[in-house]
């Protein structure tokens, strides 16, 4: 069953542009026989050409993946199927993206949401973050296992505030169980961390399965982006399975600074529309331009 809604927590929507260009192809149309091959080499050199430039320019984002499959002292239950899971998300996307780091949840880790996320490991230090590890959440917080024993890393206790230092992160992206829950206390516990200006949080409003059948949800997701779907798409269908519940979801913010002066109209638009190929266009809504908080998931 696939659900949305919205709620009040009291951007500018942008349509894509694609710029055509007219060739004057009836150069080569020539009888001279020498003259019509050299337009026709000239014809394919330009078209290689572009194919060049499109796919530089296609790289220029950046991601960066922190992920754990085992814990000190087992004080979480193991996932073996993490590792594949998220070096499948970093082979795919870096074929045509900018892989900036890639390591597990030990040691600083926790600083890397938080005090230094902008350090050059951290969630601003990059366009997409992805993390793969256990989640929950408390009254008041949005919370990710790290390694260290009894360690979380929590939305509003270690103030994450995302999209506003380094690179300014566009998506968090969660392999995890239960951050975006929805009971009532999602905007509290979500709230401050898209104050940075962060344009969609994406994860799990209950469960997401580590196993056989889910082990390359993280390349499916990464496939999904490279081939323009649009986000939200990008994550239910790169992380839905055959055999196992997946209770995906997706978070995003509005804001009335728009020629419609709906915020919640605005959210709506960018939940349901920005891609990886156009993130770059949307505005950027940080602190009191926030007016609405809106939410799609699936409840498998």
């Amino acid at each position: 069953m696939r659900s949305e809604a919205s709620k009040q927590k009291d951007g500018t929507m942008v349509s894509e542009t694609i710029a055509d260009k007219e060739t004057g192809l009836a150069l080569w149309q020539s009888e001279h026989p020498r003259l019509r091959y050299a337009w026709l080499f000239l014809l394919v050199v330009i078209m290689l050409s572009s194919m060049f430039v499109t796919t530089k320019s296609y790289a220029a984002a950046r991601f960066g993946t922190r992920c754990q499959s085992d814990y000190q002292n087992s004080w979480q239950e193991s996932l073996p199927y993490q590792w594949k899971r998220c070096a499948g998300f970093n082979n795919e996307l870096d074929d045509t993206d900018t892989k900036v780091f890639y390591f597990n949840l030990q040691g600083p880790a926790r600083s890397r949401f938080s005090t230094c996320d902008s350090c050059g490991t951290g969630v601003d230090d990059v366009h997409l973050f992805y993390v793969g590890t256990h989640g929950g959440t408390s009254g008041t917080d949005a919370a990710l296992a790290m390694w260290t024993k009894s360690v979380l890393a929590a939305s509003n206790t270690d103030k994450w505030r995302f999209g506003d230092g380094g690179t300014q992160c566009a998506f968090f992206a969660q392999y995890a169980c239960k951050t975006l829950k929805l009971d009532g206390k999602q905007v509290n516990r979500w709230l401050n961390t898209f104050r940075g200006g962060l344009i969609m949080a994406l994860g799990s409003h209950d469960t997401l399965c580590d196993g056989l059948t889910t082990d390359e949800t993280g390349e499916d997701f990464a496939d999904g982006l490279q081939k323009r779907k649009k986000v939200k798409w990008a994550w239910f269908d790169g992380n839905s399975d055959w055999y196992c519940d997946q209770d995906v979801a997706v978070f995003a913010t509005g804001s009335s600074l728009t020629g419609a002066k709906s915020a919640e109209a605005d959210c709506n638009y960018r939940r349901d529309n920005v891609k990886w190929q156009n993130f770059g266009s949307y505005a950027k809504w940080r602190d009191s331009q926030i007016g609405w908080m809106c939410w799609a998931y699936i409840d498998d």
